[in-house]
């Protein structure tokens, strides 16, 4: 990496503070004039309650999912938000909290941690597909939430065909030339005769949301593998050797110690880059020198090269000991991102791009597997954020600044329509504002990326402005739910 000292990635403390439900849309107070051409909602998910019915949570990821929406119709931004009625969520409702385990919080009393798995706080992504709104994380399945009232359906489980014992991660992937989405789960599920094996279980689920295996990725640890990417044949894993130490995962199960801890880095082990077809066949298996990252932004393939782009950390701390300290509004963060190209002949090779430090890349989605030029990426510098244009093309980097004390999530790009031009639209962006303790939506014009925003939509409240979600040009709503 270019860069050797993290920067401090500065939240005031009051973002983490319990956010309440908004169970009835409202209509947000405008700034600017929403385009007439923007149509459609943006659903949102992300940690919203960190400590109700005897629950404290340790770490960032063991927050409680709150699915939000932000309908724009006619001009107007309306809002809900309901938290995922998990078991985690019921459990805590009735004052049974502090029996919750999860990735990094135990629970009170080693029968409540012993043999248990961590809960599913359900808190990551928001996916639409299939006319389905899926909320997922990373150690649990998928959760059907309501598109229009928000309201929990339950687990989906893809009509059974999802093996009890896998999961179903949080970053899938839609190929928006075939309509599929493909997405992955570490599979436990145990084997006839064996002992109980590690694997990367393939998953796709067809426009009409059925679904197949395609395949397993053997694993000789248990690793941390959070993304992936798709190409136009292949789906993409670069197995970075977070792993799961034997002994502490042991005693973790065993109720001594959270399972996220058990997790370490481990770079003397190195680092594989797996593709797997998307069609069936055997896998490619490239080993490279190793490197820490979450995040994927995209992937393509170049006269017979691999080219895949990602946000490489310093160090994997920031997922394990950093995130814990949400609660102080402090969060060091090293990362660039990084361009790894896999030569037809097995070779890898790195280029990293300087930024002070920066994560959640995203692209024009109807890119998603093809060449792509832009990278949009979120930068944090001490007190506030800038919202990054990454020209692939130019090299050229273009940024959006925000007023000071104002902390931004993930930049999503929606097109002005189906056939305009890579940047042609706009990127919205929720932001948290200390000195006002709200969270608001920014509509930015893409192509003029250091303008100020052609609006902003705000609430009288607030709710932490991450993690993940999705645009879809159906407009969402009461209307709607009740004409189904």
């Amino acid at each position: 990496m270019t860069s050797t000292t993290p920067n401090i990635r500065q939240y005031n403390a009051r973002t983490f503070e319990d956010a309440p439900e908004v169970p009835h849309e409202v209509e947000l107070e405008l700034t600017g004039v929403v385009p007439q051409e923007l149509q459609g909602t943006l659903y949102r998910i992300g940690p919203g309650r960190f400590n109700t019915g005897g629950f404290a949570a340790g770490h960032i990821f063991d927050g409680d999912g709150l699915v939000s929406k932000f309908v724009i119709d006619g001009g107007a931004v309306r809002f809900q938000s309901r938290y995922v009625r998990t078991p985690k969520f019921r459990a805590q409702e009735a004052g049974r909290g502090a029996e919750v385990r999860g990735l990094y919080t135990q629970a009170r009393g080693l029968r409540h941690n012993a043999g248990q798995f961590a809960a599913d706080s359900a808190n990551t992504h928001a996916v639409v597909h299939a006319e389905r709104l899926l909320a997922l994380s990373d150690i649990g399945h998928a959760w059907d939430i309501d598109l229009d009232d928000l309201t929990t359906k339950g687990v989906c489980d893809f009509n059974g065909r999802l093996p009890r014992l896998s999961r179903f991660s949080a970053h899938p992937k839609i190929d928006p030339v075939t309509g599929e989405l493909f997405n992955f789960g570490l599979d436990l599920a145990p084997r006839l005769g064996m002992h109980i094996p590690a694997g990367l279980r393939c998953y796709r689920v067809d426009p009409s949301g059925r679904l197949t295996t395609i395949g397993v990725v053997p694993l000789e640890d248990v690793i941390v593998q959070h993304d992936f990417a798709i190409t136009e044949n292949y789906l993409v894993f670069a197995l970075s050797p977070i792993t799961v130490d034997p002994i502490k995962g042991a005693l973790a199960l065993a109720g001594f110690g959270t399972i996220g801890d058990a997790a370490e880095y481990r770079p003397e082990k190195g680092m594989k880059i797996v593709l797997v077809p998307r069609n069936g066949g055997r896998q490619r298996v490239i080993e490279c020198d190793p490197l820490v990252y979450f995040h994927v932004g995209n992937a393509y393939e170049d006269s017979g090269d691999i080219v895949l782009d990602l946000v490489q950390h310093q160090s994997s701390e920031f997922l394990s000991s950093a995130l814990k300290t949400f609660r102080d509004g402090v969060l060091p963060l090293a990362a660039c991102p990084t361009r790894l190209r896999i030569t037809s002949r097995g070779r890898v090779l790195r280029d990293d791009i300087e930024m002070v430090a920066c994560e959640f890349p995203t692209h024009d989605e109807r890119r998603t597997g093809r060449e792509h030029r832009f990278t949009y990426l979120t930068e944090f510098a001490d007190g506030s954020s800038v919202i990054a244009k990454v020209d692939h093309l130019t090299g050229e980097l273009r940024q959006h600044a925000f007023e000071s004390s104002t902390t931004a999530g993930e930049p999503i790009f929606v097109p002005r329509s189906d056939n305009a031009a890579e940047d042609d639209g706009w990127v919205l962006v929720l932001t948290y504002n200390a000195a006002e303790h709200r969270t608001a939506l920014h509509i930015v014009d893409a192509a003029r990326i250091e303008d100020e925003p052609v609006a902003i939509a705000r609430l009288t409240g607030h709710f932490y402005p991450g993690f993940h979600g999705s645009f879809t040009p159906r407009v969402a709503g009461s209307k709607a739910a009740s004409q189904k």
